[in-house]
């Protein structure tokens, strides 16, 4: 891997640099540990929150034939981070034929944990990262009903779910979710296709914002529309992970090609969603009342 963590739990990722170890780490004692004789140089996974060890920080090696990269350790580094196997044979750079599985972690593995703190702690941003990708309000209602969705689903236990791509599998979780009342951005892309697809469709000026539009049913037409998050795709390509989510709207109708009325592939961007949730400067623009729904819905969920 070509990047680190300087702790577990949701945090910035950073390129492995000599520059920006030494900037991240200071060198503290709880990074640095002496083995057989010389230093060694220790950080945290950015997919996974196990203990990593830094090869060729100072020198180029043969085995990996360029400059540094991040190899898991596999042990606990005392006051860096917990080693979890089970969190490790998960991790998309435990395994250079990695792929991606269906299926649960068991309710003992820290990621997993450490994902539902997240989630009640960045909750907002959460909701507005989806919104600004799909043009799509997802007022407090609608989170509601997501959250309970997600909670009901065990969305944090999903293998394929990190703290990087959060919002993204929280969207997943849920199943289609009818539009028909729902506000979208206007002049957004997601307006513009169902206003050229949807002659049943009329759009209705919202009364709190001049910037969205109610999806309503012309008067005596009628169609069912639904809006749906899947196909998750992750890779690795070059010790870095590429990661998308796809976004449709359709009609009611059998789920053929024909019914996609609006389909976009979002990118799931891991350092867009940290920078935005570890920015001190966005603090006073908090969604007060999606946090508190988060804290007072997750909180009997998250083990002590």
């Amino acid at each position: 891997m070509d990047s680190f963590k300087t702790k577990v739990g949701f945090s910035k990722v950073y390129r492995i640099t000599p520059a920006n170890y030494e900037k991240q780490t200071k060198k503290r004692r709880s990074y640095v540990l002496e083995r057989e004789g010389r230093d060694s140089y220790y950080a945290v996974c950015p997919e996974c929150d196990n203990p990593i060890q830094i090869i060729g920080l100072y020198k180029e090696t043969r085995e990996s034939g360029r400059k540094p990269y991040g190899k898991h350790h596999k042990g606990t580094i005392p006051y860096l981070a917990k080693y979890s196997e089970e969190d490790y044979l998960e991790c998309p750079f435990s395994n250079s034929k990695w792929k991606k599985t269906s299926g649960r972690r068991s309710t003992s593995s820290p990621l997993a944990n450490r994902i539902l703190l997240t989630l009640e702690e960045q909750f907002d941003r959460i909701i507005y990262i989806l919104k600004k990708q799909t043009g799509l309000l997802i007022n407090k209602k609608l989170a509601k009903e997501m959250l309970i969705t997600y909670l009901k689903n065990e969305g944090w236990l999903y293998k394929e779910a990190t703290l990087n791509n959060l919002p993204w599998i929280f969207g997943q979780c849920s199943p289609a979710i009818p539009l028909f009342g729902r506000m979208i951005q206007k002049n957004s892309e997601l307006h513009q296709v169902i206003q050229e697809n949807c002659p049943e469709v009329q759009f209705v000026p919202a009364s709190f914002s001049s910037d969205y539009v109610q999806i309503k049913n012309q008067e005596g037409m009628f169609v069912t529309l639904y809006f749906t998050f899947l196909n998750h795709e992750k890779c690795v390509v070059e010790e870095e992970i590429h990661e998308t989510m796809d976004f449709l709207v359709f009609r009611e109708n059998r789920l053929e090609e024909d019914d996609i009325i609006f389909s976009k592939t979002l990118p799931i961007e891991s350092v867009y969603f940290s920078n935005l949730a570890l920015s001190k400067k966005y603090e006073d623009n908090r969604n007060q009342e999606l946090l508190k729904l988060a804290k007072n819905m997750i909180h009997l969920y998250v083990s002590k």
